[in-house]
């Protein structure tokens, strides 16, 4: 049928004839949970016990099948929720048995596929590419139904929904302060949600100062080198050292630099476990639980996952030996830790495949 935007889908399920089957995915998981709750509210008003859920990860065929062939009698709409859709824990030809489910649904049956926590796209020339394991369902969604991506906003968007929010609470913040906080979280809307949530609460009622933005999130610095790390891994070299001048641009001292490498060998080794709960197969939250990452920190596996698959786990694994071998470095050499640093930069943007350093 269509791919529509958030905005349009919403506007889909407020007229007579609602989208039968509806793919839902992101980068932007608080807008999908929250599309989700909404189309919900609208079908069911809101009742928790008006629809059926199944877990994507271990979805069963046959109840699915007896779910979609119900017409109800005393709701408007049999509504059923799929999360998380993961094709491999289904049999080889559990796919097409899927979507032969799907495409004969019962009058007034509404089933709703929600992605919340599982990668389904790749964002290429800022476009959204289906990775391969979903790119045939995906076209089939919305060839029979609808598809709608909740891409990731940038900061001037968020900024004007920050400001939004907080008016709503009583608040307010300036235009600059919100986009500098929507830069601040790396433009990850659940991080800029609970991070809004604690500015609201200090200002209680008054303003969000630009003092209050800075004393009370995450620093800055911290993003700068998350986005270092990401121009390495993407092989862009004048991007990577055009951050170093921004980060070192106040001090070039030791402890800026160690600080630097503390917090780029902790980014390059998020993307190591991250590669490393891909390749098993697992989502976001087994992989956060298995290498122990609190739920404040679970935006930096997210994260993570979406910037790994450019590298193998060999490139991964020898970034982090030089970031530990450029620490010691620091440490102990009488060389410039700032010199320290690039040759650091330049060895990892050096890193072949197979985990050897390039010759220079």
């Amino acid at each position: 049928m269509a791919r529509l935007t958030a905005n349009d889908l919403i506007k889909a399920f407020g007229s007579e004839t609602p989208p039968q089957l509806v793919f839902l995915c992101g980068e932007d998981t608080l807008a999908v949970a929250g599309l989700e709750k909404r189309i919900l509210k609208k079908l069911t008003d809101g009742d928790a016990l008006s629809h059926t859920a199944f877990d994507g990860s271990a979805p069963d065929l046959d109840r699915l099948a007896d779910a979609c062939s119900f017409c109800p009698m005393f709701q408007p709409y049999n509504v059923i929720v799929i999360r998380d859709l993961l094709p491999a824990s289904l049999p080889p030809s559990g796919m097409d048995t899927l979507k032969g489910i799907l495409s004969e649904l019962a009058p007034r049956v509404v089933v709703l596929i929600v992605m919340r926590s599982v990668q389904v796209y790749e964002v290429k020339r800022g476009n959204p590419v289906f990775i391969d394991k979903y790119a045939k369902f995906a076209q089939f969604c919305e060839k029979q139904g609808t598809l709608c991506i909740c891409e990731k906003k940038n900061a001037i968007a968020l900024g004007k929904s920050i400001q939004e929010r907080a008016k709503r609470h009583g608040s307010e913040i300036s235009r600059e302060d919100a986009e500098e906080l929507a830069n601040r979280c790396l433009c990850d809307s659940t991080l800029i949600h609970t991070e809004l949530n604690k500015l609201l609460a200090c200002a209680d009622g008054g303003p969000i100062t630009t003092e209050m933005l800075r004393s009370l999130t995450a620093a800055l610095p911290d993003a700068d080198v998350f986005r270092m790390a990401r121009a390495v891994t993407g092989g862009r070299a004048a991007e990577a050292f055009r951050l170093l001048g921004a980060l070192t641009a106040r001090a070039e001292d030791t402890k800026t630099i160690l600080g630097i490498l503390t917090i780029l060998t902790n980014t390059f080794l998020d993307l190591y476990r991250a590669k490393l709960g891909l390749g098993a197969g697992k989502q976001e939250e087994a992989i956060a639980g298995d290498f122990g990452y609190p739920k404040n920190r679970a935006f930096a596996v997210r994260n993570a996952m979406k910037d790994c698959r450019g590298m193998t786990l060999s490139q991964l694994r020898t970034c982090v030996r030089i970031l530990r071998e450029t620490d010691r470095s620091c440490k102990s050499a009488r060389t410039a830790p700032r010199l320290l640093l690039e040759q650091a930069i330049v060895r990892m943007l050096r890193v072949q495949r197979d985990g050897t350093e390039a010759a220079q």
